[in-house]
C-alpha cells in the first residue's frame, strides 16, 4: 500500500543548517560550541557562525590576563566569573525565561541574558579554552558546571553570576526541586558531554514550543533529538504523535511501528499499537 499524507511545512526548519547538525552528530566529541550555533541557525537561516565562534574566543582572549592571575582552580573560576558577569554583564533570564532567544547561543551572545544550559555552554566554552577543566552536570531542573581539578571537584550555577554551590547548597535546591529532603545522588552531578547538552537544549526548545502549539517547531526540535540520539525512543513516540497532529500520518505510523518495534514491551507499546490501528484506517480513508 501507498501512503498518502497531509504535508506540513515546517516553519524552523532550514536544510543547510539542518544537513550542518546532522553532520555534526557524526562527530565524537562534538564540538558543544558550533553544535549550540547550529540549533540557533535552523531558527536564523543567515546567521553566520564564524562570527559568533570568532566571539567566543574574543572574550576568552579578554578575560585571559585576568583568569591567569588566579593561583588555583578556586581563584581561576571566580575570576572567569566575575569576568562573564560582572565585567561583561551576562546574567540569567528571570523575567522572560521561557523566551527561545534565551536556547540560542547567538542570542545569549548578543543579548548577554540566558538560561541556566546556554550559560553553562559560554562558560564552558571559554574556561576550556583557558585550561580550566569544566564539564556539564544535568542537575534536575538546572544545568550546572563542574570544575576538576587534583583536589576535587566545584559545582558552579553559571544562572547566579557562576555561584560556587555547597553540599547543602545542592541538598537544599533537591529539597525546593521535590518538596522534601533528597540525598544528593553521584549520578545527579555526573559530568555530561556535548551530546547530551546539545539534546537538552533541544528539549527546553521542544518544551517551550509545545507549550505554545507550535508543532512545526515542536517537530523540528524532536527531529534533531533523534538525530543526536537515534533510540531516544520517549522523543520517537513524541515525535509520532506531533506528526499525527500535524496530519502527517504516513509519518506518524512510521513512528509509532518503529516504536513497537524497538521496545515490543514498553509500557506504552499498547498506545502506540492503538495508534497503529487508528492510522492505518486513517490512511485507508485517505487512499
Amino acid at each position: 500500500m501507498e501512503y498518502h499524507f497531509k504535508r506540513t511545512v515546517n516553519v524552523a526548519m532550514n536544510d543547510n543548517a539542518r544537513r550542518e547538525f546532522s553532520t555534526l552528530t557524526a562527530r565524537e566529541p562534538i564540538p558543544l560550541a558550533r553544535g549550540a550555533l547550529l540549533i540557533a541557525k535552523e531558527e536564523y537561516p543567515d546567521l553566520d557562525v564564524e562570527k559568533y565562534l570568532d566571539q567566543i574566543s574574543a572574550l576568552t582572549a579578554e578575560a585571559e590576563p585576568l583568569v591567569r592571575t588566579g593561583e588555583d582552580t578556586i581563584e581561576k573560576v571566580q575570576l572567569l566569573s566575575e569576568f562573564l558577569f560582572g565585567q561583561k554583564g551576562f546574567d540569567g533570564n528571570r523575567d522572560a525565561f521561557g523566551d527561545p532567544r534565551n536556547s540560542f547561543l547567538n542570542d545569549v551572545l548578543e543579548r548577554r541574558l540566558g538560561i541556566p544550559i546556554t550559560l553553562a555552554v559560554l562558560y564552558i566554552e571559554i574556561g576550556r579554552r583557558l585550561g580550566l577543566n569544566l564539564y556539564g552536570v544535568s542537575f534536575p531542573t538546572h544545568f550546572l558546571v563542574k570544575a576538576v581539578d587534583d583536589r576535587g571537584e566545584l559545582i558552579i550555577d553559571p544562572f547566579n553570576a557562576g555561584a560556587i554551590l555547597s553540599l547543602d547548597e545542592i541538598k537544599a535546591r533537591l529539597t525546593q526541586i521535590y518538596g522534601q529532603p533528597v540525598e544528593v545522588n553521584p549520578v545527579m552531578l555526573k559530568a555530561v558531554g556535548a551530546r547530551h547538552i546539545l539534546g537538552r537544549m533541544l528539549r527546553n526548545l521542544k518544551n517551550i514550543y509545545a507549550s505554545g502549539a507550535d508543532w512545526p517547531r515542536s517537530l523540528a526540535a524532536l527531529d534533531r533529538i533523534l538525530l543526536l540520539e537515534p533510540r531516544a525512543l520517549d522523543d520517537l513516540l513524541e515525535r509520532a504523535t506531533v506528526y499525527e497532529r500535524l496530519e502527517c500520518f504516513g509519518p506518524a505510523l512510521e513512528d509509532f511501528q518503529s516504536f513497537i518495534t524497538q521496545a515490543p514491551e514498553h509500557p506504552n507499546a499498547d498506545g502506540a499499537r492503538e495508534s497503529v490501528m487508528r492510522l492505518m484506517r486513517q490512511v485507508a480513508r485517505i487512499n
